[in-house]
Parts: structure tokens; C-alpha cells; sequence
């Protein structure tokens, strides 16, 4: 393929970074920004050189353009990822994949019948710290199983689309599908059960953003896999603003347990002993585009399928009905209903 003429379809944080990022992939560059927002597709336009416009359908009638960068609200992602693929545009969008099943194979049906590259923006999948905890676990360098453990909890979303149930989905959808995706990774297996519970803790928060339909902002989950291995999620976007939770992120197995921080993972074996891993790579967002515009031109597979996104979502999803009903659910298949 000649160069790759990127179209950026929403210009917020995440899409400023895909924009930035693209100037730094060989052969590639963004040639139309969009944003309903115009001020803010502008100002990135004017930062890139390249026009700017207030809607996706104008941006993809740039001439030349061939690849799309869809960051939009969750909820849009399949309006705005079928109008650029059927543009003929290989298509990055963020994740999770969408809000409704339907609307996710929509999206992989149309990238099928066109013959066009789609990934989703699971970027950790590209992270230095995930591969090293893949490689431990599946070598069973810990043991088997493991149960990894994620602990955090922070203020209010500062974006109000992000914590609304039918626009981002809150955290039980649009972060907790990182975690269910690279379990799936670092464990080698799918996810089988979920067993869930959670709250609105934001409900009469003087800082809760106006108009937004919140659902649950605070939850924890547990997740078990076919393998064996269980994920283990407690997470809060609920907080006031200004105040911020304590985070715990390990793996624990027979063998010892991992430590997880930035760019760092150790391993503390019987008796005390440590094995560090340091310097890992965290540029997951740079290396994301790069692998899918080697996908692009190779022709192989990408990093982060339209199934894994199904996946992703199945997962939330069966959270949801573990919240609302008490019990735990069967995680159901990417293409079961």
C-alpha cells in the first residue's frame, strides 16, 4: 500500500494522541482532523497542518484518505468506524469495542465484506509489563493457577459522556475491559464466569457531571478463566473531586508473586527472594499504530480483533447482569446472545 492518509475522527485526549502518535509512524501521515467540537478539531488541524472539519462524513471526503482513527464516545463507535470503512478506510478504534453486541459485529461484518483492516485500542496488549507477567505466568515460573489483582479508585471522570451508561458505559465498561482483555492475554485463555458487585456512589455528588445517567461508577469484580486463573477487579470513579485511592496491581501464584508498577514487575520467590524486571517498555500507544500499520501492509493479522473486543464486552456485560441479579454469570461466547 502507498502511504497511509489518516483521518482522526474525534479530536479529545485520546484522539490528540493518536494524531501526535501517527506523525511517527513511517509512511504515515493524518491528512483531516474531525471533532463537533470545531474549536477543538482547529486547534489540532492547525497544529498538524492538515484540515479540519465538525463532522466524520467531511473529514473522510479528504481525497487520498485510506486509514481512520476513530476516538469518539464509546457509544458512537460503530456509526463513526462503518462510515470510514465504508469510505474503504482501515480502521483503529478505541476501545471498548461498543456499548451492544450488535453494534460490535456490525462492525467486524462491514470490515469483512470490504475486505478492510480493523483493530481496537487495546493498547496495554502493547505494553512492556504485560509481556514479561505473560511470559511468568505461562511458563509457570509462579505457578499455576494465578489470581492477578488490580486495586484502584479515583474522583469523578472529568469527561460527563464517560461516566453516562449509554454513552461511555462508566468504568465497569470502558476501563475494566483492559483488564479482562490482557488476562485473557497474560492466562492464554478466555474468560468463562463472572461474579460482580457495585454501586453509584456518585448518585447525590455535588460533582457529578449534569445530564449524565450513571449506573455504576464503583465496583468489584472477579473474573475466572477456562485455565483455571481468576482476574481480580476493584475499581471506583466516584470519588469527590480531589480525592484519590490507594492502587494494588500483583499476580499471585504457588511459586511466589509478581509486583507491579510503572515499567517495573518483580518477582519475589521462596524465602524473599527477588528477580526485577525493570526499564519495560511503555509506549503502548505508539507501538499500537505501528503494529497496525505493519497489519495494513503485510496483510497479517492484528494485534487486537474484533473478536477480542466481543470478548471484552461479553465480560462487562456479564457483570452488569452479576450486579443487577446477585449471582454469577457465564461469560457467554463473542458471537453467543
Amino acid at each position: 500500500m502507498e502511504e497511509l492518509k489518516v483521518c482522526v475522527i474525534g479530536c479529545g485526549a485520546l484522539g490528540q494522541v493518536h494524531a501526535r502518535g501517527w506523525g511517527q509512524v513511517p509512511g504515515a501521515r493524518v491528512v483531516s482532523v474531525a471533532d463537533p467540537w470545531l474549536e477543538r478539531a482547529q486547534a489540532l488541524g492547525e497544529e498538524l497542518g492538515c484540515p479540519w472539519f465538525s463532522s466524520a462524513a467531511e473529514a473522510l471526503q479528504v481525497e487520498g484518505v485510506n486509514t481512520a482513527s476513530v476516538a469518539v464516545p464509546s457509544a458512537l463507535h460503530c456509526e463513526c468506524t462503518v462510515a470510514a470503512l465504508e469510505r474503504g478506510c482501515h480502521v483503529i478504534c478505541e476501545k471498548p469495542i461498543s456499548l451492544s453486541l450488535d453494534d460490535g459485529r456490525t462492525m467486524i461484518r462491514v470490515a469483512q465484506e470490504r475486505g478492510l483492516t480493523l483493530t481496537y485500542g487495546f493498547c496495554k496488549r502493547f505494553m512492556g509489563q504485560v509481556h514479561v507477567v505473560r511470559d511468568l505466568v505461562q511458563s509457570g515460573r509462579l505457578g499455576r493457577p494465578v489470581m492477578y489483582r488490580h486495586v484502584s479508585a479515583w474522583e469523578i471522570r472529568p469527561k460527563p459522556w464517560i461516566m453516562d451508561r449509554h454513552l461511555g458505559g462508566g468504568p465497569l465498561f470502558d476501563i475494566s475491559c483492559h483488564y479482562t482483555d490482557q488476562w485473557r492475554v497474560i492466562f492464554g485463555s478466555d474468560p468463562v464466569r463472572v461474579k460482580a458487585s457495585g454501586l453509584t456512589i456518585m448518585k447525590n455528588s455535588p460533582d457529578k457531571p449534569a445530564e449524565t445517567d450513571p449506573q455504576v461508577d464503583t465496583f468489584s469484580m472477579t473474573v475466572e478463566y477456562a485455565s483455571g486463573d481468576i482476574g481480580m477487579l476493584s475499581m471506583s470513579w466516584g470519588l469527590p473531586k480531589g480525592v484519590v485511592g490507594g492502587t494494588l496491581e500483583d499476580c499471585l501464584g504457588t511459586h511466589g508473586l509478581l509486583k507491579l508498577e510503572p515499567a517495573k514487575v518483580t518477582l519475589v520467590k521462596h524465602g524473599g527472594a527477588e528477580e526485577v524486571f525493570e526499564g519495560l517498555s511503555t509506549d503502548m500507544y505508539l507501538q499500537q499504530l505501528i503494529a497496525f500499520a505493519e497489519s495494513i501492509r503485510e496483510g497479517r493479522p492484528v494485534a487486537a480483533s474484533g473478536e477480542d473486543g466481543l470478548w471484552a464486552l461479553q465480560t462487562s456485560l456479564a457483570a452488569l447482569e452479576s450486579i443487577e441479579t446477585g449471582a454469577a454469570v457465564r461469560v457467554r461466547g463473542p458471537w453467543e446472545d
